[in-house]
């Protein structure tokens, strides 16, 4: 799955249980996946493409919700089964016939958190046949 989350606010979500914080009547209180993605407490070096750190080896002792592309609990993404199902067909189609390289290092690729997360500069691909 890719490393980041297909909008970058979590809709407003009532707390059932006192977790020892205290929040001000009237706040307004956003969970903020693009940062949470990237805390390096639960994800040491966040901005390295480690698939690895998804293996069920690896995510022992980590929070369940650390990780949440599709939000969490009850309201979740209704689409998310089948978000995942197409994305590893078509992953697996277009890796199975080409090689795709970044053009420009993760470094020099920066991105908006809108309602969509979006690149600010096209991003600049190089495709070779398998």
């Amino acid at each position: 799955m890719a490393w980041g989350v297909g909008h970058p606010f979590a809709r407003p979500r009532r707390l059932r249980v006192d977790v020892g914080h205290t929040i001000s009547s009237g706040s307004c209180f956003l969970i903020f996946p693009y940062a949470l993605h990237r805390d390096p407490e639960s994800f040491p070096d966040p901005e390295k493409f480690i698939p690895e750190r998804f293996f069920p080896e690896n995510s022992r002792g980590r929070h369940p919700y650390a990780y949440i592309p599709f939000s969490a609990r009850p309201r979740n993404c209704i689409g998310q089964k089948y978000a995942m199902m197409e994305l590893k067909t078509l992953a697996a189609n277009i890796l199975k016939s080409l090689r795709i390289t970044a053009l420009d290092p993760r470094d020099k690729i920066k991105v908006v958190p809108t309602m969509i997360l979006a690149n600010t500069e096209p991003l600049r691909l190089h495709f070779d046949m398998r």
